[in-house]
Parts: structure tokens; C-alpha cells; sequence
């Protein structure tokens, strides 16, 4: 492996070989290495990796409401499509299931082919998985089952990005050092496209009416909610294609199309702690997550923050309020992300993990408490609800997405986040099918026992993040291939030392 670097005071390279002999013999002080570190390169544009970040979120959100539109019995008076009783579960599961195919297979594909051309095949996906369901028609068996293979194939699209953003974004970094962050401000999207869907609702819902009401109505919103999905993966495709190939070259030099369980194999046993780490942080928080959703509505439902209450308590809400109620919610992930972001140079993505996960295992035992003492307390179920919303987005939220992007080599490191990534959609899947009957079994027990195990996964996710995972300087060095290297000497490396500062190579040490 050759490094490229600047002769002090002549405009000259050299070029030092890291495999054979060291840059200098014995160096004990700062002043005696002889070679300076490469200037840095121009950061390339965030914008692929923000933009497609933006697209996920989007396309998850947007199908699930498009769904109530379709449902929704308010405005006709009964509902478009009544929904078949196995279309719920199953189009729940079926995007899960095409997001983690899309994560294992794209993933790989970027370190195949290049970041580009991987990208611009599950963009592809996306897009046909955005237009699918807004083409759906028949009987309503039918019609749901369109949906549910749209949505599995937008599914594959949407987590196909997830790998090739985070790869893509750390490596058009000027240094090392600012990956994390930049990785950080290009998953800040994905905030923001939690809120648009909804927004988007708002303004269909406002601007496409008739008097009196008509189906044709309800069919516009809920296709063009569908549809517009496509537009911000289109946007991507076309910057995308747009980019110099050149600069994904190395992404394609891969082993001789070996396969990923061969690839693996060749790496150092550090790189499966690691991989230990970030996949099991990444599935313990998708549980957690996922498990919120089995008493969020209950908890709105008593705030009814948006809506009115009838003699029996029950909430009753148009699905204006509904969207209303949601931007509520989403937007308060949004300063979550933004700390998170500024925190993540200064303390690293493992202490947002460990941070976070030991916050989060406190809200869920408090609220666990509070529903067992007493569940008329509403108002104070709402304040934890809004303290738990913020902690979910603030630390691991962040931090399960930015450290696999910053600890893995450039040849494994899309796959290695797809797996990654892969096993936070498993735990989002378990979490999602074991919640409801866990909280069903028992109709006064079941939502308490619901937090305590959050509380316990919170608990166990603080030790995985401890124990099997780097902070993330020790994770860099002046080469991509130098990554796994650097962890597993457990100290800042030859290399290391010529491109950090000294104050960080005191905290790598320590």
C-alpha cells in the first residue's frame, strides 16, 4: 500500500510503502518525522447521500398514510377500499422484508460495482415501488395486494440506500476526522423526511376537495401521496448519474467478485467484533423503537392534541388532525438530530450509542411505573412520551447509522453497513410482531411488560455498544484500508499520528 506525501518546503510528493519499512526510524517527538501529511482533498457534494437519506424516510412514512387516505371513512362517509383482514400485517411485514433484502444485496452491490452505479439500480427500485401501488385497482383483495408488492419492492429500493449513502457520504469527506459528522448531516434528512409526508397530506387534503364529496377525491390523494415518493429518488438517480464515475474506481476493485462470506473470512477478527457491535446496537434499537409503537396511539389518544373526545373518552380525529398531530410528533426528533450532530465530533458516535441506550432504559422504566401505579396520569405519559421521542432520535438513532459508515475498510464497508443496517430492520421486525401480542396477552399487564423489556434491551444495548465497539478515532487512519488495522492494535497507528492532531492522539491512547 502506497502513501502519498508532501516534502516540507518543495511542492514535492514522496511516496512511502507501508507494507516494507516505516516512514522514520525510532521517531519519539512530533518534530521528528520527516514527512508531513497529505493535504486534504476537496470534500465532494453531501448532496446524493442528504437527498437519498431524505427519500427513505419519505417513502416509508408516505405509504403508510397513503393507506389511511384508502381506509379513512371520514370524508365518504365509508371507507375506498375496506382493507382485508390479512392486509394489515402483511403489508407492515412486507416492507420490512424487501428493506432488509434491499440492505444485504445493494450493499454488497456497492462494493461490487461502485457506490454510483449500485445507488442508481435501488433508486430504480424505489421509484417502481412508488409507482406501483399509485397504479393499484380492483376489488379490494386485490388492490391491497398491489400495494403490498409495491411496497416490497420499494422496501428493497429505500434500504438499498441506507449502505450506500453512509458509504458514500464518509468517503467524499475531505478527512478522515470529519467523517462522522458528515455522515451525521446527510442522515439529518431522514428527519426531515418523517415530517414532509405528512405535510404533503396536509396540503392534498386542503387543496383537492369537491362539494359535494366525491371518490375521485380520495383516489387523487391517496395515489399522488404514492407517487410523489418517486420524485425525490429521481432527483437522486439524475444528480447521481451526474457524478464522475472516476471517483468510485476503487469501490470496484474488489476481490475478484468473491463472495461476501469469503471476503469476510480474509478480514481480521476485529472486523466481526465490530460488525458484533454495530449489527447488534443497530438490532437492540430497532426493537425498542418499533416496541414504542404499541402504545404511542394509546398515549396520543388520551392527549387527543388534535381532535375531540366523545362521552366514552375516545378520541375522534379527521385525518387532517391526524396529519396535524403527526408533524407534531415527528418534529420533535428534529433538535434531537441536530444535538446529536453537534455532539458526535466531540464525544464520539459509541458514547451516543451508550448515552442514549442508558437514557432510553430509564424513560421506558419510568413510564413502566407510572402505567402500573396509575394510568389516568395522561399528562405526565405525554411528558415522558415527548422525553422518550427525543432520546430515541438523539443518541442511537444517530449513532447506529455513523459508525458503520467510519469503522469498516473502503472494500467491505458497503456490505459491511448493509449488514449492519440488516440487522436493525430484523430487530424493527421483531419488534414490530412480538409487542402486539405481548401487550394482547394481557390487557391490564401486557403494556407495562411491553416497557420492561424495552428497558432491558435499552440495558443490554449499553453493554454491546461498550464492549464491541471503538471510539471512533481509533477507527482512523490516512488510508481507507488502514481501518480495521488501527482497531485492532487497540492505539493510534504510524499512520494515525500523521494525521490527527496531538490532542487526539492523547484521547486514542488514554
Amino acid at each position: 500500500l502506497k502513501l502519498r506525501f508532501w516534502l516540507p518546503g518543495t511542492g514535492r510528493t514522496a511516496m512511502a510503502d507501508t507494507a516494507s519499512q516505516p516512514l522514520s526510524k525510532n521517531p519519539s517527538t512530533e518534530d521528528d518525522w520527516p514527512l508531513e501529511p497529505a493535504r486534504p482533498r476537496k470534500a465532494a457534494s453531501n448532496f446524493v447521500p442528504s437527498m437519498g437519506n431524505f427519500s427513505i424516510q419519505y417513502n416509508f412514512t408516505s405509504a403508510s398514510f397513503a393507506v389511511k387516505f384508502m381506509t379513512d371513512t371520514g370524508y365518504l362517509g365509508r371507507p375506498l377500499y375496506e382493507e382485508p383482514g390479512w392486509a394489515d400485517k402483511v403489508t407492515l411485514s412486507a416492507v420490512f422484508v424487501g428493506a432488509m433484502i434491499g440492505m444485504l444485496t445493494m450493499g454488497r452491490l456497492g462494493d461490487v460495482i461502485g457506490r454510483g452505479r449500485a445507488m442508481r439500480c435501488t433508486l430504480a427500485l424505489s421509484i417502481l415501488g412508488t409507482c406501483i401501488p399509485a397504479c393499484a385497482a380492483g376489488s379490494p383483495d386485490l388492490t391491497f395486494a398491489i400495494v403490498c408488492v409495491g411496497r416490497m419492492i420499494l422496501g428493497v429500493g429505500v434500504g438499498g440506500i441506507y449502505p450506500l449513502s453512509a458509504a458514500k457520504s464518509a468517503e467524499g469527506s475531505a478527512d478522515h476526522a470529519s467523517r462522522g459528522r458528515r455522515v451525521s448531516e446527510a442522515f439529518f434528512w431522514q428527519c426531515v423526511g418523517q415530517v414532509a409526508p405528512y405535510l404533503v397530506a396536509m396540503g392534498l387534503l386542503a387543496g383537492v376537495s369537491s362539494d359535494p364529496p366525491e371518490e375521485w377525491v380520495t383516489q387523487v390523494d391517496f395515489r399522488l401521496l404514492f407517487a410523489l415518493g418517486a420524485v425525490p429518488a429521481l432527483i437522486v438517480f439524475i444528480a447521481s448519474a451526474r457524478e464522475d464515475e472516476a471517483e468510485e474506481r476503487h469501490a470496484a476493485s474488489v476481490r475478484e467478485n468473491t463472495s461476501v462470506w469469503t471476503e469476510l473470512r480474509a478480514e481480521p477478527r476485529a472486523t466481526f467484533t465490530t460488525l458484533v457491535g454495530t449489527a447488534g446496537s443497530w438490532f437492540l434499537y430497532d426493537v425498542a423503537f418499533y416496541g414504542t409503537n404499541v402504545f404511542e396511539p394509546s398515549i396520543l389518544s388520551a392527549i387527543c392534541m388534535a381532535g375531540t373526545k366523545d362521552n366514552e373518552g375516545k378520541c375522534s380525529q379527521t385525518l387532517m388532525q391526524s396529519a396535524w398531530q403527526s408533524v407534531i410528533v415527528q418534529m420533535m426528533g428534529i433538535p434531537a438530530c441536530l444535538l446529536a450532530i453537534y455532539l458526535v465530533d466531540k464525544i464520539g458516535s459509541k458514547r451516543l450509542n451508550v448515552y442514549g441506550f442508558a437514557i432510553l432504559a430509564v424513560l421506558f422504566a419510568a413510564m413502566a411505573i407510572v402505567y402500573q401505579t396509575d394510568q389516568d396520569q395522561s399528562t405526565l405519559l405525554f411528558v415522558l412520551f415527548c422525553a422518550l421521542t427525543f432520546f430515541l432520535n438523539f443518541g442511537p438513532n444517530l449513532g447506529t447509522y455513523v459508525l458503520p459508515a467510519v469503522c469498516f475498510p473502503s472494500h467491505i464497508r458497503s456490505t459491511c453497513h448493509g449488514l449492519s443496517a440488516f440487522g436493525g430492520k430484523t430487530g424493527a421486525l421483531v419488534g414490530a410482531l412480538m409487542f402486539p401480542a405481548i401487550k394482547g396477552a394481557s390487557q391490564s399487564e401486557g403494556l407495562p411488560i411491553v416497557l420492561w423489556i424495552q428497558a432491558v434491551l435499552c440495558i443490554v444495548a449499553v453493554g454491546v455498544s461498550q464492549v464491541f465497539l471503538k471510539h471512533d478515532w481509533l477507527y482512523l487512519s490516512p488510508e481507507d484500508k488502514l481501518a480495521t488495522e488501527s482497531f485492532v492494535r487497540g492505539k493510534s497507528s504510524v499512520h494515525d499520528r500523521l494525521s490527527l492532531p496531538p490532542a487526539v492522539h492523547h484521547q486514542a491512547s488514554a
